[in-house]
Protein backbone atom coordinates (compact mmCIF):
# COMPACT_ATOMS: atom_id res chain seq x y z
CA UNK A 1 0.00 0.00 0.00
CA UNK A 2 1.21 3.13 -1.20
CA UNK A 3 0.14 6.87 0.69
CA UNK A 4 -2.28 7.21 -2.41
CA UNK A 5 -3.77 3.90 -1.40
CA UNK A 6 -3.98 4.91 1.96
CA UNK A 7 -5.82 7.93 1.68
CA UNK A 8 -8.45 6.31 -0.31
CA UNK A 9 -8.81 3.59 2.26
CA UNK A 10 -9.34 5.95 4.76
CA UNK A 11 -11.44 8.50 2.54
CA UNK A 12 -13.84 4.69 1.52
CA UNK A 13 -14.85 5.48 5.61
CA UNK A 14 -17.61 8.26 6.54
CA UNK A 15 -16.55 11.55 8.42
CA UNK A 16 -19.22 9.97 11.73
CA UNK A 17 -18.98 6.29 10.64
CA UNK A 18 -21.88 4.69 11.98
CA UNK A 19 -23.68 5.97 15.57
CA UNK A 20 -21.58 4.54 18.73
CA UNK A 21 -23.89 3.89 21.98
CA UNK A 22 -20.66 3.10 23.60
CA UNK A 23 -16.65 2.43 23.64
CA UNK A 24 -16.79 -1.14 22.53
CA UNK A 25 -16.25 -0.69 18.42
CA UNK A 26 -12.84 1.41 18.69
CA UNK A 27 -12.15 -0.84 21.84
CA UNK A 28 -11.92 -3.89 19.77
CA UNK A 29 -10.07 -2.40 17.02
CA UNK A 30 -7.51 -1.45 19.08
CA UNK A 31 -7.54 -4.53 21.05
CA UNK A 32 -6.43 -6.41 17.93
CA UNK A 33 -3.76 -3.67 16.82
CA UNK A 34 -2.12 -4.57 20.52
CA UNK A 35 -3.52 -1.76 21.94
CA UNK A 36 -1.01 0.62 21.77
CA UNK A 37 -2.46 3.62 23.63
CA UNK A 38 -2.33 1.50 26.59
CA UNK A 39 1.68 1.56 27.32
CA UNK A 40 1.33 5.71 25.83
CA UNK A 41 1.08 8.40 28.32
CA UNK A 42 -1.43 11.50 27.66
CA UNK A 43 -2.63 15.07 27.80
CA UNK A 44 -6.42 14.85 26.88
CA UNK A 45 -8.42 17.87 25.70
CA UNK A 46 -11.92 18.39 25.03
CA UNK A 47 -13.87 21.83 24.40
CA UNK A 48 -15.26 22.97 21.60
CA UNK A 49 -13.07 26.34 21.26
CA UNK A 50 -9.19 26.46 22.08
CA UNK A 51 -8.60 23.19 22.84
CA UNK A 52 -6.22 23.26 19.36
CA UNK A 53 -4.42 26.24 21.06
CA UNK A 54 -3.91 24.78 24.52
CA UNK A 55 -2.53 21.44 22.79
CA UNK A 56 -0.29 23.69 21.01
CA UNK A 57 1.00 26.25 24.13
CA UNK A 58 1.45 22.76 26.26
CA UNK A 59 3.09 20.79 23.88
CA UNK A 60 5.67 23.21 22.34
CA UNK A 61 6.56 24.05 26.18
CA UNK A 62 7.51 20.30 26.34
CA UNK A 63 9.15 19.95 23.02
CA UNK A 64 11.30 23.04 24.16
CA UNK A 65 11.85 21.07 27.62
CA UNK A 66 13.66 18.39 25.53
CA UNK A 67 10.91 15.49 25.63
CA UNK A 68 9.66 13.67 22.45
CA UNK A 69 6.19 15.20 22.11
CA UNK A 70 3.06 13.81 20.17
CA UNK A 71 0.38 15.91 18.61
CA UNK A 72 -3.04 14.38 17.32
CA UNK A 73 -5.25 16.93 16.23
CA UNK A 74 -8.38 17.35 13.84
CA UNK A 75 -9.34 18.55 11.08
CA UNK A 76 -6.32 18.81 9.05
CA UNK A 77 -5.17 22.32 8.11
CA UNK A 78 -2.75 21.48 5.17
CA UNK A 79 -3.01 18.48 4.01
CA UNK A 80 -4.14 14.85 6.41
CA UNK A 81 0.02 14.18 7.37
CA UNK A 82 -0.13 17.65 10.33
CA UNK A 83 -3.17 16.19 12.23
CA UNK A 84 -0.52 13.58 13.35
CA UNK A 85 3.09 15.13 14.58
CA UNK A 86 5.70 14.12 16.62
CA UNK A 87 7.82 17.75 17.81
CA UNK A 88 5.79 19.63 15.61
CA UNK A 89 6.56 17.23 12.37
CA UNK A 90 4.23 15.69 10.41
CA UNK A 91 3.70 12.01 9.75
CA UNK A 92 6.06 11.10 6.70
CA UNK A 93 3.45 9.58 4.39
CA UNK A 94 5.07 6.55 4.20
CA UNK A 95 4.34 5.74 7.48
CA UNK A 96 0.30 6.39 6.87
CA UNK A 97 0.59 3.87 4.07
CA UNK A 98 2.80 1.39 6.22
CA UNK A 99 0.56 1.77 9.28
CA UNK A 100 -2.86 1.88 7.35
CA UNK A 101 -1.84 -1.41 6.14
CA UNK A 102 -1.59 -2.59 9.65
CA UNK A 103 -4.87 -1.10 10.46
CA UNK A 104 -7.02 -2.36 7.27
CA UNK A 105 -5.94 -6.07 8.13
CA UNK A 106 -7.76 -5.59 11.67
CA UNK A 107 -10.72 -4.04 10.57
CA UNK A 108 -13.20 -6.25 9.80
CA UNK A 109 -16.40 -3.90 8.39
CA UNK A 110 -17.12 -0.49 7.07
CA UNK A 111 -18.77 1.33 10.46
CA UNK A 112 -15.57 2.75 11.07
CA UNK A 113 -15.46 6.49 10.81
CA UNK A 114 -12.35 8.36 9.43
CA UNK A 115 -11.17 9.63 12.94
CA UNK A 116 -11.20 6.31 14.14
CA UNK A 117 -8.91 5.19 11.62
CA UNK A 118 -6.57 7.88 11.60
CA UNK A 119 -6.66 7.67 15.69
CA UNK A 120 -5.28 3.99 15.43
CA UNK A 121 -2.46 4.78 13.04
CA UNK A 122 -1.42 7.86 15.39
CA UNK A 123 -0.99 5.22 18.21
CA UNK A 124 0.66 3.01 16.38
CA UNK A 125 2.87 5.71 15.23
CA UNK A 126 3.37 7.37 18.40
CA UNK A 127 4.35 3.57 20.53
CA UNK A 128 6.82 3.10 17.91
CA UNK A 129 8.66 6.24 18.43
CA UNK A 130 8.27 5.64 21.28
CA UNK A 131 7.23 9.24 22.19
CA UNK A 132 7.49 10.59 25.75
CA UNK A 133 3.88 12.18 26.04
CA UNK A 134 0.85 12.42 23.74
CA UNK A 135 -1.35 15.48 23.67
CA UNK A 136 -4.17 14.29 22.51
CA UNK A 137 -7.19 16.06 21.13
CA UNK A 138 -10.72 14.84 21.27
CA UNK A 139 -12.83 14.85 17.90
CA UNK A 140 -16.17 15.15 18.54
CA UNK A 141 -17.96 15.44 22.44
CA UNK A 142 -15.84 13.15 24.59
CA UNK A 143 -17.44 10.41 26.83
CA UNK A 144 -18.53 8.50 22.95
CA UNK A 145 -14.80 9.95 21.17
CA UNK A 146 -12.80 7.72 19.93
CA UNK A 147 -9.64 9.00 22.04
CA UNK A 148 -11.81 8.22 25.36
CA UNK A 149 -10.60 4.50 25.40
CA UNK A 150 -7.36 5.97 27.05
CA UNK A 151 -7.30 4.77 30.42
CA UNK A 152 -5.45 7.23 32.64
CA UNK A 153 -4.73 10.99 31.14
CA UNK A 154 -1.50 12.64 32.99
CA UNK A 155 -4.39 15.27 33.35
CA UNK A 156 -7.41 15.68 31.76
CA UNK A 157 -8.07 19.32 29.95
CA UNK A 158 -11.75 21.43 29.51
CA UNK A 159 -11.22 24.42 27.29
CA UNK A 160 -14.34 26.51 26.78
CA UNK A 161 -17.53 24.83 26.27
CA UNK A 162 -20.34 26.56 23.48
CA UNK A 163 -22.62 25.36 21.47
CA UNK A 164 -21.46 23.37 18.27
CA UNK A 165 -22.08 19.73 17.02
CA UNK A 166 -25.86 20.12 18.69
CA UNK A 167 -27.44 17.26 16.70
CA UNK A 168 -24.97 15.21 17.86
CA UNK A 169 -23.93 16.67 21.62
CA UNK A 170 -27.85 18.48 22.54
CA UNK A 171 -28.82 21.68 22.53
CA UNK A 172 -27.66 23.68 24.92
CA UNK A 173 -23.99 24.48 26.33
CA UNK A 174 -25.06 21.99 29.52
CA UNK A 175 -25.70 19.06 27.65
CA UNK A 176 -22.55 19.85 25.72
CA UNK A 177 -20.65 20.27 28.78
CA UNK A 178 -21.60 16.49 30.07
CA UNK A 179 -20.38 14.71 26.77
CA UNK A 180 -17.42 17.44 27.14
CA UNK A 181 -16.48 16.07 31.20
CA UNK A 182 -17.13 12.40 29.67
CA UNK A 183 -13.06 12.14 29.59
CA UNK A 184 -12.84 12.92 33.08
CA UNK A 185 -11.07 10.02 34.71
CA UNK A 186 -10.99 8.53 38.36
CA UNK A 187 -8.50 10.28 40.17
CA UNK A 188 -6.82 11.82 37.66
CA UNK A 189 -6.30 16.05 37.79
CA UNK A 190 -8.16 18.39 35.58
CA UNK A 191 -8.24 21.47 34.31
CA UNK A 192 -11.02 23.85 33.11
CA UNK A 193 -10.66 27.08 31.26
CA UNK A 194 -12.36 29.87 33.49
CA UNK A 195 -13.93 31.28 31.16
CA UNK A 196 -16.86 28.97 31.01
CA UNK A 197 -20.68 29.71 32.15
CA UNK A 198 -20.80 29.20 35.46
CA UNK A 199 -23.43 25.99 35.22
CA UNK A 200 -20.20 24.56 33.12
CA UNK A 201 -18.01 25.02 36.24
CA UNK A 202 -20.53 23.44 38.34
CA UNK A 203 -20.82 20.76 36.60
CA UNK A 204 -17.18 19.94 36.56
CA UNK A 205 -17.04 20.57 40.04
CA UNK A 206 -19.38 18.11 40.82
CA UNK A 207 -18.11 15.55 37.88
CA UNK A 208 -14.52 15.51 39.47
CA UNK A 209 -15.58 14.84 43.06
CA UNK A 210 -17.79 11.94 41.70
CA UNK A 211 -14.15 11.07 40.55
CA UNK A 212 -12.13 11.69 43.05
CA UNK A 213 -10.32 14.09 40.78
CA UNK A 214 -8.45 16.99 41.68
CA UNK A 215 -9.94 20.29 39.68
CA UNK A 216 -8.24 22.80 38.95
CA UNK A 217 -10.06 26.07 37.85
CA UNK A 218 -7.57 29.52 37.24
CA UNK A 219 -8.55 31.73 39.22
CA UNK A 220 -9.71 34.87 37.54
CA UNK A 221 -8.44 37.63 40.13
CA UNK A 222 -4.79 36.42 39.55
CA UNK A 223 -5.06 37.09 35.51
CA UNK A 224 -4.65 40.64 34.21
CA UNK A 225 -4.83 41.51 30.48
CA UNK A 226 -1.97 44.02 29.78
CA UNK A 227 -2.29 44.59 26.20
CA UNK A 228 -3.77 42.89 22.91
CA UNK A 229 -2.73 43.84 19.20
CA UNK A 230 -1.85 42.33 15.80
CA UNK A 231 1.38 41.35 17.83
CA UNK A 232 -0.03 39.07 20.32
CA UNK A 233 -1.32 39.54 23.59
CA UNK A 234 1.20 40.80 26.58
CA UNK A 235 -1.00 39.40 30.11
CA UNK A 236 0.18 38.50 33.79
CA UNK A 237 -0.72 35.60 35.68
CA UNK A 238 0.05 34.48 39.54
CA UNK A 239 2.27 37.92 39.55
CA UNK A 240 4.24 36.63 36.51
CA UNK A 241 4.02 38.54 32.87
CA UNK A 242 3.67 36.57 29.78
CA UNK A 243 3.23 37.22 26.28
CA UNK A 244 1.49 35.66 23.42
CA UNK A 245 2.21 35.75 19.97
CA UNK A 246 -1.26 34.40 18.72
CA UNK A 247 -3.63 36.99 18.52
CA UNK A 248 -7.11 37.59 20.15
CA UNK A 249 -7.77 38.25 23.94
CA UNK A 250 -9.03 35.05 24.10
CA UNK A 251 -5.77 33.38 23.54
CA UNK A 252 -4.09 34.51 26.68
CA UNK A 253 -7.05 32.68 28.53
CA UNK A 254 -5.96 29.68 26.62
CA UNK A 255 -2.56 30.24 27.40
CA UNK A 256 -3.40 30.50 31.36
CA UNK A 257 -5.31 27.10 30.97
CA UNK A 258 -2.11 25.88 29.83
CA UNK A 259 0.20 27.17 32.29
CA UNK A 260 -2.40 25.13 34.89
CA UNK A 261 -1.81 22.15 32.90
CA UNK A 262 1.82 22.49 32.57
CA UNK A 263 2.41 23.26 36.07
CA UNK A 264 0.83 19.79 36.90
CA UNK A 265 2.74 18.08 34.46
CA UNK A 266 5.99 19.62 35.97
CA UNK A 267 5.45 16.56 38.54
CA UNK A 268 6.48 14.46 36.26
CA UNK A 269 8.55 16.67 33.75
CA UNK A 270 11.25 19.19 33.96
CA UNK A 271 9.65 22.02 32.58
CA UNK A 272 11.39 26.09 33.00
CA UNK A 273 9.41 29.32 32.67
CA UNK A 274 12.03 30.14 29.79
CA UNK A 275 10.35 26.54 27.96
CA UNK A 276 6.50 28.08 29.05
CA UNK A 277 7.29 31.23 27.65
CA UNK A 278 9.08 30.24 24.80
CA UNK A 279 6.39 27.95 23.92
CA UNK A 280 3.79 30.95 23.91
CA UNK A 281 6.03 33.10 22.19
CA UNK A 282 6.75 30.46 19.67
CA UNK A 283 2.92 29.30 18.99
CA UNK A 284 1.12 30.13 15.86
CA UNK A 285 -1.86 28.08 14.91
CA UNK A 286 -3.23 28.04 11.69
CA UNK A 287 -6.21 29.91 10.76
CA UNK A 288 -6.82 30.76 14.41
CA UNK A 289 -6.50 34.98 14.11
CA UNK A 290 -3.69 34.28 11.49
CA UNK A 291 -1.91 37.40 10.21
CA UNK A 292 -0.39 37.43 6.81
CA UNK A 293 1.19 40.12 4.53
CA UNK A 294 2.96 43.42 4.31
CA UNK A 295 1.54 45.07 2.01
CA UNK A 296 -1.74 43.84 2.60
CA UNK A 297 -3.31 42.47 5.64
CA UNK A 298 -4.96 39.09 5.48
CA UNK A 299 -6.72 38.00 8.76
CA UNK A 300 -7.87 34.47 8.38
CA UNK A 301 -9.88 32.50 11.21
CA UNK A 302 -12.08 29.12 10.81
CA UNK A 303 -14.63 29.75 13.65
CA UNK A 304 -17.40 28.33 12.81
CA UNK A 305 -19.79 27.91 16.01
CA UNK A 306 -21.26 31.17 18.29
CA UNK A 307 -18.47 31.56 20.10
CA UNK A 308 -15.88 31.42 18.03
CA UNK A 309 -17.48 33.58 15.49
CA UNK A 310 -18.20 36.10 18.55
CA UNK A 311 -14.54 35.92 19.84
CA UNK A 312 -13.43 36.94 16.24
CA UNK A 313 -15.25 39.80 16.11
CA UNK A 314 -14.40 41.13 19.26
CA UNK A 315 -10.45 40.81 18.07
CA UNK A 316 -11.70 42.82 14.66
CA UNK A 317 -13.38 45.45 16.62
CA UNK A 318 -10.52 45.86 19.33
CA UNK A 319 -8.35 46.53 16.06
CA UNK A 320 -10.73 49.00 14.56
CA UNK A 321 -11.00 46.63 11.76
CA UNK A 322 -14.03 47.60 9.36
CA UNK A 323 -14.61 48.59 5.72
CA UNK A 324 -12.25 45.45 5.15
CA UNK A 325 -13.01 42.51 1.98
CA UNK A 326 -14.27 39.58 2.57
CA UNK A 327 -13.47 35.88 1.50
CA UNK A 328 -16.52 33.98 3.41
CA UNK A 329 -17.94 30.12 3.35
CA UNK A 330 -19.52 27.83 5.56
CA UNK A 331 -20.37 23.90 5.95
CA UNK A 332 -23.81 23.43 5.98
CA UNK A 333 -25.09 22.84 10.03
CA UNK A 334 -22.79 25.34 11.35
CA UNK A 335 -23.79 28.85 12.99
CA UNK A 336 -24.45 30.94 9.65
CA UNK A 337 -27.42 33.52 10.07
CA UNK A 338 -25.18 34.10 13.39
CA UNK A 339 -22.24 34.42 11.30
CA UNK A 340 -23.14 36.81 8.94
CA UNK A 341 -24.97 38.92 11.25
CA UNK A 342 -21.80 39.54 12.98
CA UNK A 343 -19.87 39.72 10.07
CA UNK A 344 -21.68 42.19 8.27
CA UNK A 345 -20.60 44.50 10.52
CA UNK A 346 -16.76 44.83 9.29
CA UNK A 347 -17.54 43.91 5.32
CA UNK A 348 -17.02 46.73 2.53
CA UNK A 349 -17.66 43.58 0.11
CA UNK A 350 -17.50 40.13 0.87
CA UNK A 351 -16.57 37.09 -1.90
CA UNK A 352 -19.08 33.81 -0.88
CA UNK A 353 -17.03 30.80 -1.53
CA UNK A 354 -18.17 27.36 -2.28
CA UNK A 355 -16.22 24.36 -3.71
CA UNK A 356 -13.96 23.82 -0.94
CA UNK A 357 -15.77 20.53 0.56
CA UNK A 358 -18.68 18.65 -0.60
CA UNK A 359 -21.17 19.86 2.11
CA UNK A 360 -20.37 23.45 1.80
CA UNK A 361 -23.17 25.74 1.49
CA UNK A 362 -23.43 27.23 -1.95
CA UNK A 363 -21.73 30.71 -2.36
CA UNK A 364 -25.55 31.81 -3.97
CA UNK A 365 -27.00 31.47 -0.79
CA UNK A 366 -24.50 32.87 1.53
CA UNK A 367 -24.61 36.18 -0.92
CA UNK A 368 -28.31 36.63 -0.74
CA UNK A 369 -28.17 36.56 3.24
CA UNK A 370 -25.08 39.23 3.22
CA UNK A 371 -27.27 41.29 0.65
CA UNK A 372 -29.97 41.21 3.34
CA UNK A 373 -27.60 42.66 5.41
CA UNK A 374 -27.14 45.38 3.11
CA UNK A 375 -23.52 43.73 2.17
CA UNK A 376 -22.27 44.23 -1.31
CA UNK A 377 -21.42 40.50 -2.51
CA UNK A 378 -20.78 38.00 -5.23
CA UNK A 379 -20.07 34.48 -4.88
CA UNK A 380 -18.43 31.33 -6.98
CA UNK A 381 -15.50 28.83 -5.99
CA UNK A 382 -13.47 29.64 -3.57
CA UNK A 383 -10.39 30.38 -5.93
CA UNK A 384 -11.79 32.80 -7.98
CA UNK A 385 -13.32 34.36 -5.45
CA UNK A 386 -9.68 34.96 -3.42
CA UNK A 387 -8.52 35.81 -7.01
CA UNK A 388 -11.06 38.56 -6.91
CA UNK A 389 -11.55 39.68 -3.26
CA UNK A 390 -7.34 39.89 -2.92
CA UNK A 391 -7.52 42.34 -6.28
CA UNK A 392 -9.76 44.53 -4.41
CA UNK A 393 -8.37 44.57 -1.00
CA UNK A 394 -4.53 45.68 -3.07
CA UNK A 395 -6.39 48.40 -5.11
CA UNK A 396 -8.86 49.77 -2.62
CA UNK A 397 -6.30 49.12 0.66
CA UNK A 398 -7.93 47.49 2.47
CA UNK A 399 -7.77 44.82 4.97
CA UNK A 400 -8.56 41.39 4.01
CA UNK A 401 -10.74 39.02 5.89
CA UNK A 402 -10.80 35.14 5.46
CA UNK A 403 -13.46 33.38 7.46
CA UNK A 404 -15.97 31.13 8.49
CA UNK A 405 -15.03 27.83 7.69
CA UNK A 406 -11.62 26.28 8.58
CA UNK A 407 -11.77 24.13 5.81
CA UNK A 408 -11.93 27.44 3.77
CA UNK A 409 -9.50 28.82 5.41
CA UNK A 410 -7.13 25.69 4.72
CA UNK A 411 -8.21 25.78 1.10
CA UNK A 412 -7.73 29.62 0.86
CA UNK A 413 -4.67 29.56 2.31
CA UNK A 414 -2.95 27.02 -0.43
CA UNK A 415 -3.59 30.21 -2.51
CA UNK A 416 -2.04 33.06 -0.60
CA UNK A 417 0.91 31.22 -0.61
Amino acid sequence: MDFSEAMEYINGFTHSGSPVKDLSRISGLMHLLGDPQDKLRFVHIAGTNGKGSVLEYCSNALISAGYKTAQFTSPYIENYCDRIRINGEFIPEERVAQLCGQVKKAVDNNEFSQFEITFAIAMLYFLEENCDIVFLETGIGGDLDATNIIKAPLVSVITSVSLDHTAILGGTVEEIASHKLGIVKEQCPVVISFGNKQTVLDMAKKKALEMHSKLTIPDKNDFSLIKSDLCGSDFSYKGEEYHVSMCGAHQAENAVTAIEVLEILEESFGISDADVKKAFTDTHVPSRVEIRGSDLIIIIDGGHNTDGIDRFAEFLRSQNINGAVGVFGMVKGKAIDHAVEVMSGFYNTVYCADGYISNALTGKELSEKYRAHGVDSEHGDYKSMTKLAVQRAKSEKRALIVSGSLYLTSAVRKELI
